[in-house]
């Protein structure tokens, strides 16, 4: 059973094959022979029959049909048949060579007809130089016809190609947009719920421990967890908003930036930690994604302080650099908490800052001091990415 794909692939040359049969068999018999030419009999009708149908190869084995071409038109010479259209055979197909391999094969088979179809002149007697020359000015015109299809299919090639690679760059692109918003989520859901979530551990800790001998601290300590519990889900709202919103305007919502920074300071004295805020310099002109980094760097590593240090106070210095610079330096004077007191966290803290400090443009740091603390500084030099 033949398959449909392959009738269908066939089909356009089948078409062509039969039409230019028929073309050449109703005009050639309505030719008159000439006083000196043989008159139309069975070969004539044959050799126009395998010239139509060797048209039929001309897209697919161009090199099969230049051959029967120059074949049929030779015995054609030989036999002293009237011109006519079988001529055309041959100048169509030189055309489907050039067309369908090169310039330099098309001009060889150009060649190779031209002496073959001279030599069949010459043999019968004929004069040899007439029929050369005409030849060769419609090879010229044909071969020059098939550079232009075949130059016409190597520019839509090319358009396919591009087209093909610019959908494949636009959803790679698409793909690693969307995997740096999953990833900016993460860390802004890390940084938020960890912050709140680490505040109302301490306390509830705290209100546990106080319940029944000092009441009045354990309330003090379940206002603090309702603060700090509605502060979490108050940015948890305002980022499944986001998330929510059809038209994709994720911009609407407010990123938190430097100014902020102060009340992320008292926000965390509920949790018994004393934050130091220095301010030094002039306010810087940031970005707004590099203010939300050093926003996101100090949440962070207060929470770390808080879970993972038994200081009581610790230090936020913000730096101006310049006119559009930043360094936010952030320490504590420790020790560690015993391991039996600090909850396991997510491990991704440090990891965390880091990428996104970087990912802006900046430099990071963190690491213990030497008096037993924890440093954490982020700088920009005011060349950071938008």
């Amino acid at each position: 059973m033949v398959h449909p794909q392959v009738t269908a692939d066939w089909l356009p040359d089948v078409l062509v094959g039969a039409i230019a049969t028929a073309v050449l068999v109703v005009i050639s018999a309505h030719i008159s022979a000439g006083p000196d030419d043989r008159s139309a009999d069975a070969v004539q009708y044959v050799l126009l029959v395998a010239a139509g149908v060797s048209m039929a190869s001309i897209r697919r084995r161009p090199h099969l049909a230049a051959g029967i071409a120059t074949l049929v038109l030779c015995v054609e010479i030989a036999r002293r048949y009237p011109d006519g259209p079988i001529w055309t055979v041959g100048w169509i197909s030189l055309a489907g060579v050039s067309w369908r391999t090169s310039r330099r094969t098309a001009l060889g088979w150009a060649g190779a007809m031209l002496a073959a179809l001279t030599l069949a002149a010459v043999v019968v007697g004929s004069s040899g130089l007439v029929l050369p020359l005409i030849f060769l000015g419609w090879s010229a015109a044909a071969i020059l016809c098939g550079d232009a299809l075949r130059d016409r299919r190597e520019r839509l090639r090319a358009l396919r190609e591009r087209a093909r690679f610019l959908e494949l760059t636009q959803e790679e692109v698409a793909l690693r947009r969307v995997a740096e918003e999953r990833l900016r989520i993460a860390r802004d859901l890390h940084d938020s719920v960890a912050h709140g979530m680490a505040t109302i551990n301490v306390q509830a800790a705290a209100a546990a421990h106080v319940i029944e001998r000092r009441p009045q601290a354990a309330a003090e300590a379940l206002v603090a967890i309702r603060r700090a519990s509605g502060e979490v889900l108050e940015e948890l709202g305002a980022m499944l908003s986001v998330l929510r919103d059809e038209s994709q305007q994720a911009d609407r919502a407010p990123a938190p930036g430097v100014g902020q920074i102060a009340r992320l300071a008292e926000s965390v004295a509920a949790s018994g930690l004393r934050v130091e805020v220095v301010a030094e310099g002039p306010a810087p002109d940031l970005s707004p994604a590099v203010g939300t980094a050093a926003y996101r760097v100090v949440q962070e590593s207060l929470t770390n302080v808080i879970r993972h240090s038994q200081a009581r106070r610790a230090r936020v210095e913000v730096v101006a650099i310049g006119g559009a610079g930043l360094c936010v330096e952030i320490s504590d004077a420790g020790p560690t908490a015993p391991a039996r007191t600090t909850s396991s966290g997510t491990g991704v803290g440090i990891r965390g800052m880091r990428e996104r400090v970087t990912s802006t443009g900046g430099v990071f740091h963190a690491g213990r001091t030497a008096r037993g603390g924890f440093l954490v500084r982020a700088s920009w030099d005011g060349e950071a990415r938008s």
